[in-house]
């Protein structure tokens, strides 16, 4: 299971809302001068996100708490999300060679809209399986007041990063 610390931030009928900072584990990489997630994560860093969660522990504003997503719903939503697009534009462009020939402006034309009905797809996909309880983090403990995990989460929280 992933996990990801947050902070309460709101509790309401719809359940309870907890807020994460983004994190890079960057620095502690021997490729992060050549690689374009270092470049994305300085770029995130300090953003911070909300999540709708639903738990059966009793939790305030105010709260650290440690978020849990399972590996396979992840492994599944990046499959989707990567491939999708890239195999549909690239059953498309054969199409469109075998169509049209391999030098024709049909080919791109094929590529670029099965590129487009891949992202179209994954947004349909992503829409409906948004309330699926798979792909939804979850609470799984409530972090000590005190312990340097709540203390790092209750900095971020003061100093406002992402705002």
């Amino acid at each position: 299971m992933l996990e990801e610390q947050g902070l309460v931030v709101d509790v309401d009928a719809e359940g309870t809302w907890v807020e994460t900072c983004r994190q890079s584990a960057c620095q502690s990489c021997s490729a992060k001068s050549h690689c374009g997630h270092s470049l994305l994560g300085k770029i995130a860093k300090g953003q911070t996100q909300r999540f709708l969660v639903r738990t059966e522990l009793s939790l305030k504003p105010g709260d650290q708490v440690m978020l849990g997503l399972g590996e396979g719903a992840f492994l599944r939503g990046s499959a989707l999300v990567y491939l999708m697009p890239l195999l549909s534009m690239m059953l498309l462009a054969i199409v469109g060679e075998q169509l049209a020939g391999p030098d024709s402006l049909y080919t791109l034309l094929f590529a670029l809209l099965g590129l487009g009905g891949g992202f179209a797809y994954v947004r349909w996909y992503s829409q409906r399986h948004r309330q699926n309880p798979d792909y939804q983090p979850v609470v799984l403990r409530k972090l000590v007041q005190n312990s340097p995990q709540a203390e790092e989460i209750n900095y971020i929280a003061r100093s406002g990063s992402g705002q």
